[in-house]
């Protein structure tokens, strides 16, 4: 007898329906799924709290398509791109819930952020991490590193910020040196993270401090805006940005903040600015990066509650499925 398949509104909400899992469950090539709510240092809206369960329960509308609305041999075609997926993926997501945060206490949860990469990294599975304000992707990079360091001697890390702010703050008298606009200048002091490999994609409309964009220019650091998106696409941006931040280098962490998306299609973000990508160039920009060659990737900032919809938490799903979808099917 057939198993039957939850509505998308129904059940258990692991992302993609995922075994829930603890950390030792993990194997070698596994796709590890870690939440991380918490968004005390967002420095405008507040909900991105919410954002791993929003994300979560974005991405079973797919499963509900593939498996119980798909009839004949489970295989779907992308209309666009003529992309073939087969259901079911093989048996490589493991959603380990949430790590720990303590809303309080950044250091705390830094710390916890920072011990489960770590972990999912020295045991070879690939994190995808779902936040969360943009603070987390600075724990997350130190975790990165960190297991870095314990597989190889003086390792080489690249770094993409996809993102229509530059979250370059160095201090704040409100916020400090620790807050989700600070994020890629704690990662560019890092010590397996040159400038040189680091890299910006999405930069809108909205208007930096001084010391931030003398930052950009003169760190060797390279930034992709809006208008080198409009005038290259998305895949040739992609393609520059995935050959500067891995020249030398032994992995890349990508970081997608989904505020890099224009509020009309991505209203459930806390701090928005206007003129960022369509929704359609997003999964054309995941689809583009599955030529990273990245070891780790997070999702941040979506923030369900300023998007009673849900349309946000769909689309931060849809554009993570996209990404995933080779790993998925073992391509």
């Amino acid at each position: 007898m057939k198993p039957f398949t939850d509505p998308a509104y129904a059940g258990i909400a692991t992302f993609l329906r995922a075994p829930a899992s603890a950390p030792d469950d993990l194997r070698e090539g596994d796709i590890a799924i870690a939440g991380i709510p918490f968004d005390t240092t967002c420095g405008s809206r507040q909900g991105a709290r919410f954002g791993p369960r929003g994300i979560r329960e974005g991405s079973l509308h797919f499963v509900y398509q593939m498996d119980a609305l798909n009839k004949g041999d489970k295989t779907m075609i992308n209309a666009v791109t003529g992309e073939t997926v087969r259901f079911p993926f093989r048996d490589a997501v493991r959603d380990l819930g949430d790590f720990t945060v303590y809303p309080a206490d950044v250091e705390r949860t830094s710390a916890s952020v920072r011990d489960g990469v770590e972990e999912i990294v020295l045991k070879g599975a690939f994190p995808v991490l779902l936040g969360g304000d943009h603070y987390v992707t600075f724990p997350a990079v130190e975790g990165f590193e960190r297991a870095w360091k314990k597989k190889k001697a003086a390792p080489k890390l690249g770094y993409i910020h996809i993102d229509s702010h530059l979250d370059l703050s160095d201090d704040t008298e409100a916020w400090g040196r620790l807050y989700h606009g600070s994020t890629a200048r704690r990662v560019s002091e890092l010590e397996c993270f040159s400038p040189s490999n680091m890299v910006w994609i999405g930069a809108s409309g909205g208007f930096v401090s001084r010391d931030r964009w003398d930052f950009l220019q003169n760190s060797g650091t390279v930034q992709f805006s809006m208008a080198d998106i409009e005038s290259l696409g998305v895949g040739e941006v992609v393609r520059r940005a995935a050959a500067i931040a891995s020249a030398g280098c032994d992995s890349v962490y990508v970081t997608i903040d989904i505020d890099v998306v224009d509020h009309a299609f991505a209203p459930g973000t806390g701090s928005y600015v206007y003129g960022g990508i369509t929704s359609f160039q997003f999964l054309q920009l995941m689809d583009a990066l599955r030529t990273v060659p990245a070891g780790a990737v997070d999702l941040v900032e979506v923030a369900p509650p300023l998007d009673p919809t849900g349309t946000t938490s769909r689309l931060a799903a849809t554009g993570l499925i996209r990404f995933l979808l080779p790993r998925l099917s073992g391509r």
